[in-house]
């Protein structure tokens, strides 16, 4: 692994935008770049008597020999120190061993190094703070979050170690804590990107809207290519409900070749919600061409959108697409709802039989659909089959999540075959469950018909 001086001990970018909500918390390369984390991680392998240890001649010694192959014979370098290390010598010789070995990118060695001599030297600062670096690039964010506060505490008060602190806070979902850090970065570090996009990640996230949409607004008047802004704009704007400006942040991104596939679909979503429905179904082809697999649900969701609005054909080929792009490449729970996409498109056209097959093949997949029985069991009853609708509706009667509905429905089913006094069994049985003011009114009525068809006979 290369250190963060030549190439990237840890390569990040910005995040791929989750639409309507925060960005996710990402630390960028220039962070690790950044000439004051260097300075500040690296220093000149020299002390601070106050909070770090003193050394004495011998190892002053083996620190100038340490430093002056370090620049051009790294490996052989930590050998000679490893060797010259025991118990009883200085934390600062383990100090600079932990470093060189973050050079070379064994995190985990550095780590228990400085480990060591903070064990040696408790108060040692630039150990603490390294230690707490360390353990971000290894992920260990609430170990790192810990080091990072006790450098502080210690007098550490570098604007790069409370990014690092804010960023923790932040993925830990310490959210005030990890705002507090980056407004103390700000002030510290101005010019730092991860200081500004953290504190903008803490707005979103706590849904201020407008406090996060002023400072963007204000941050893309001088850096108006940005693309974290832009991005993060269109969250604060959907926060805000302004769906025409968040329109208009998504095509300004697009004009910059910069609208991913998840943007796509959210801009024609947006286009949906505006009534400009070709403009909506032009941005969910466009995604979907991309040939991108987000997660499947994400476009059958959008041909849900085209069925339910009545665009049967586009809701059609769209499933059709969504085959032909992902082929077998999917999970069954994903199969199971393009199925049953497909499934309510059929009925919507009027192809019953074609839609009763597929219901079929889900319900002998999986006999606990409930949303695949209950539908099975309408079909059925629209082709006047009361036995095979009813043995449908009991076994959705059974699952708890389905249970009222299925009664309801079962007792419609009852009504039509003019069996009265079982469909007010059965709705008196779905009001004890989940009392509903329209079960009740159709109750009353379905009583009335009982009471007069008795009166009748």
């Amino acid at each position: 692994m290369k250190t963060p001086f030549r190439l990237s001990l840890w390569i990040a970018s910005f995040p791929l935008l989750i639409w309507a909500k925060a960005p996710l918390p990402e630390l960028t390369q220039g962070f690790w770049n950044d000439p004051a984390f260097v300075r500040g991680f690296m220093g000149d392998y020299g002390f601070r008597s106050e909070v770090e240890p003193r050394i004495d001649k011998a190892e002053q010694f083996i620190l100038r020999e340490v430093v002056a192959k370090a620049e051009n014979q790294l490996e052989e370098a930590v050998s000679y120190l490893e060797t010259k290390i025991e118990s009883k010598s200085s934390a600062a010789l383990d100090f600079a061993l932990g470093t060189m070995y973050y050079q070379l990118g064994r995190l985990t060695k550095s780590e228990e190094t400085y480990q060591k001599a903070l064990k040696k030297f408790p108060s040692f600062l630039r150990a603490r703070k390294n230690l707490g670096f360390v353990q971000l690039s290894l992920g260990k964010l609430k170990d790192a979050a810990q080091n990072l506060a006790r450098a502080i505490s210690l007098g550490e008060a570098d604007g790069i170690s409370y990014v690092a602190l804010g960023y923790c806070h932040l993925s830990l979902g310490r959210v005030v804590s990890a705002e507090n850090a980056y407004r103390m970065a700000i002030l510290l570090h101005p010019e730092s990107i991860d200081a500004r996009n953290g504190l903008v990640n803490c707005l979103l996230t706590t849904n201020r809207f407008a406090e996060a949409l002023a400072l963007l607004d204000e941050l893309l008047e001088s850096k108006p290519n940005d693309l974290f802004c832009h991005k993060a704009r269109v969250s604060a704007l959907q926060g805000l409900g302004r769906d025409e400006d968040a329109v208009v942040a998504l095509e300004t991104l697009k004009r910059m070749n910069q609208l991913d596939t998840a943007g796509t679909l959210s801009l024609g979503d947006l286009y949906h919600n505006l009534g400009l429905l070709e403009r909506s179904l032009l941005c969910y082809q466009e995604a979907l061409a991309k040939k991108e697999k987000l997660s499947l649900s994400r476009y059958a969701r959008t041909a849900k959108i085209l069925i339910n609005r009545g665009s049967y054909g586009a809701g059609f080929r769209y499933l059709e697409q969504i085959e032909k792009t992902f082929g077998k490449g999917y999970s069954d729970a994903d199969e199971r709802e393009i199925r049953m996409l497909q499934a309510e498109v059929r009925i919507a056209t009027g192809k019953h039989k074609e839609a009763a097959q597929i219901l079929e093949q889900l319900i002998q997949k999986q006999p606990l659909d409930g949303e695949a029985l209950l539908l099975s069991a309408k079909l059925a009853t629209d082709e006047m089959d009361y036995a095979k609708a009813a043995i449908r509706f009991e076994r959705a009667a059974k699952l708890a999540d389905f249970q009222v509905e299925a009664l309801v429905e079962h007792a419609r089913m009852l009504v039509g075959a003019k069996d009265y006094q079982q469909a007010s069994d059965l709705l008196e049985r779905a009001q004890n469950l989940e009392p509903q003011p329209r079960v009740a009114r159709y109750l009353k009525a379905i009583n009335n018909l009982n009471l007069s068809a008795r009166n009748r006979n």
